[in-house]
């Protein structure tokens, strides 16, 4: 028991003490080889900021993982680092210089690749939605391509204002400790608490800051992008726990209802390009949290705002889960709930404009 609480004390100390101290010197080497985010049409940034979060976020959350195994003997998967590491080179070669989204796609395939071959993570069974149980590898591991590397770019795609994108995760990752918890799956919890001592302090940086003042870049979104797909995966194919046929139910539906916001607002993204005749993947200022600047708000009352959406999500979730509806009843009730909370605001807010 005290080694089950020691663990996350550890994690959530060395990645916040880390970021901490590691951010200010990030500042400086940014500003220095320019490695800054530069104002355009698209950007709400009226300066030059530097990119680099997402590298500092990275350091303590690997300075977290790697205290633990040396104090505790926690063994992490090497292949779920590599693919973490992958996503975020990837991402800091995109802040430098832009990638194609064909390059982007190829290596956010391969780092999910690699957690299928090696970790065996899946999405290899539905636990009873629409009567759906275990389902073979040849429908398996495409929907677990498609649906990883649609979180990666929902996440990314999110990080459009200040605090949002680390505030959101925070908010997430605390979600998922507490499932990972609850459930004994304690590297969810170990995996979850490193990533959110290690973003306080870049929240508060990127919200609060004047002088280290620092956006997490595609380096710091693409590293969440790929945690919250680990969260996901562990918490759909947990491996040999007992457990009962209510908790299985509620697998998929929980996923869906804690990342409601990336995944609802990026599927309208998406689609409304494509209606319009243009490429899914042109930046534009049509999501979300766009809408609810446009009115007034700032960057942080926005991800608030935000934020408490998606929690409305999760207690609709929940309410179906303790009251032990089936596996169907809580997908359905969750993504009607994200409709009418992530969803319909946006036409709201859009109608309600001059």
């Amino acid at each position: 028991m005290i080694k089950d609480i020691a663990v996350p004390t550890t994690a959530l100390i060395v990645s916040f003490l880390t970021v901490l101290l590691l951010h200010p010197q990030l500042v400086k080497f940014a500003l220095r080889k320019e490695i800054v985010d530069k104002p355009n049409a698209r950007r709400l940034n009226r300066a030059l900021v530097p990119v680099l979060g997402g590298v500092g976020v990275y350091a303590g959350f690997t300075a977290a993982l790697c205290a633990c195994n040396a104090i505790f003997n926690i063994e992490i998967s090497m292949a779920s680092f590599a693919a973490i590491t992958m996503m975020l080179s990837i991402g800091f070669i995109d802040d430098i210089k832009d990638l194609s989204p064909k390059t982007k796609f190829m290596v956010q395939i391969s780092a999910i690749v690699i957690l299928i071959a090696c970790c065996n993570l899946k999405i290899d069974n539905l636990y009873g939605i629409f009567g759906i149980h275990e389902i073979p590898d040849y429908i398996s591991i495409p929907l677990t391509i498609f649906a990883c590397v649609g979180l990666i770019n929902a996440i990314n795609l999110i990080d459009g204002i200040d605090g949002l994108s680390s505030g959101y995760s925070i908010a997430a990752g605390i979600l998922f400790c507490i499932y990972g918890y609850t459930h004994d799956n304690h590297l969810n919890t170990l995996i979850a608490i490193a990533t959110i001592g290690a973003l306080i302090p870049f929240f508060v940086y990127n919200v609060f800051g004047k002088k280290n003042k620092m956006f997490i870049g595609d380096a710091g979104s693409h590293f969440l992008g790929i945690i919250f797909c680990l969260l996901t995966l562990n918490v759909i194919h947990p491996g040999d726990t007992n457990s009962d046929t209510l908790s299985s139910s509620g697998y998929i539906p929980f996923c869906l209802a804690v990342m409601a916001h990336p995944v609802m607002d990026t599927l309208r993204v998406m689609t409304m390009r494509i209606c319009n005749g243009n490429s899914p993947f042109k930046a534009d200022k049509t999501h979300l949290h766009h809408a609810i600047i446009n009115t007034g708000l700032s960057h942080l009352k926005t991800t608030l705002l935000i934020i408490a959406l998606n929690l409305i999500v999760v207690a609709a979730w929940y309410l179906t889960y303790i009251t032990g509806q089936s596996a169907t009843t809580q997908l359905l009730v969750t993504l009607c709930v994200a409709s009418i909370t992530i969803i319909a605001p946006y036409f709201i807010l859009k109608n309600k404009q001059p």
